[in-house]
């Protein structure tokens, strides 16, 4: 069961093109959102940045960081720790035409850097039925049939 939960959790996280990534910033929390590159293999959630943007600093400050992805029906909640590098070979592995939008300089610029995110820790919500279920399901929760919907499968992944 854990290692299908593991390759649910991947299997969703490469569907995301946006996730809010949310690291310290002194006592607050600070979230924005940013393009992940999935590298299972890894075992991480990678994001291209700028290495002299607040987040870089925020995260050598504080390594702890959450990452929430969110679309129609599916939510994914991560928590982690993340490092900042400027590895070349890393770069080039996950440039791509959306980031020369936002980096101009390229991706040999001296500012490039990838934001690696290790997960450790997962929680996924899949809406699994449809509208007409959903429906049912939550009119037989507000007459007391239910304590809740069931319309939701939930999974939390150790990584």
């Amino acid at each position: 069961m854990a290692e299908q939960a593991t390759d649910k959790f991947w299997d969703m996280a490469e569907d995301f093109s946006t996730c809010m990534v949310t690291t310290r910033d002194g006592g607050r929390l600070r979230s924005r959102p940013m393009a992940p590159y999935i590298s299972r293999e890894r075992g991480q959630i990678l994001f291209l940045t700028d290495a002299t943007s607040h987040k870089v600093d925020e995260v050598e400050a504080d390594s702890q960081v959450a990452c929430s992805f969110t679309q129609t029906d599916e939510y994914v909640a991560v928590s982690g720790t993340a490092h900042v590098s400027q590895d070349r070979a890393l770069i080039d592995e996950i440039w791509d035409d959306e980031a020369e939008a936002w980096m101009p300089q390229g991706k040999d610029g001296p500012n490039v850097a990838v934001l690696v995110v290790s997960p450790s820790q997962a929680e996924i919500w899949d809406v699994t039925s449809n509208k007409i279920k959903q429906a049912w399901e939550f009119a037989k929760a507000y007459v007391g049939d239910k304590p809740q919907p069931d319309t939701t499968e939930n999974i939390k992944v150790q990584l």
